[in-house]
C-alpha cells in the first residue's frame, strides 16, 4: 500500500467516515471541504507517527502540510528522508 493509499483509507474510515465519501482526490482540499478539522489532524498525526515511524513536531502541524493527500504524503516522505 502506498502512502497515498494509506492516507486515503485512514481518512475515509477513521476521520471522515460520516462524510459519505467513498474516495478522495489527491489534490482535494481536505481542510476547506471540512473533511478534516483540528481534531482530525491530531488523530492523523498519531496515525502517521505510528504507521511511518516518524515524529511530527508541533511546528510541523500547519495547514500547508495537511491541505490534501499529496501535501500530506510529501510531508511524510520528507520526514522519512530526514530520519
Amino acid at each position: 500500500m502506498t502512502v497515498l493509499q494509506d492516507l486515503e483509507k485512514y481518512l475515509l474510515t477513521e476521520i471522515a467516515a460520516d462524510s459519505g465519501k467513498r474516495s478522495l482526490g489527491a489534490d482535494e482540499d481536505l481542510l476547506e471541504q471540512g473533511i478534516i478539522d483540528s481534531m482530525g489532524i491530531l488523530k492523523l498525526v498519531a496515525h502517521i507517527e505510528q504507521t511511518h515511524g516518524i515524529k511530527v513536531l508541533d511546528e510541523d502541524v500547519i495547514p500547508d502540510n495537511f491541505q490534501n493527500l499529496n501535501t500530506i504524503a510529501g510531508f511524510i516522505e520528507q520526514k522519512m528522508k530526514n530520519k
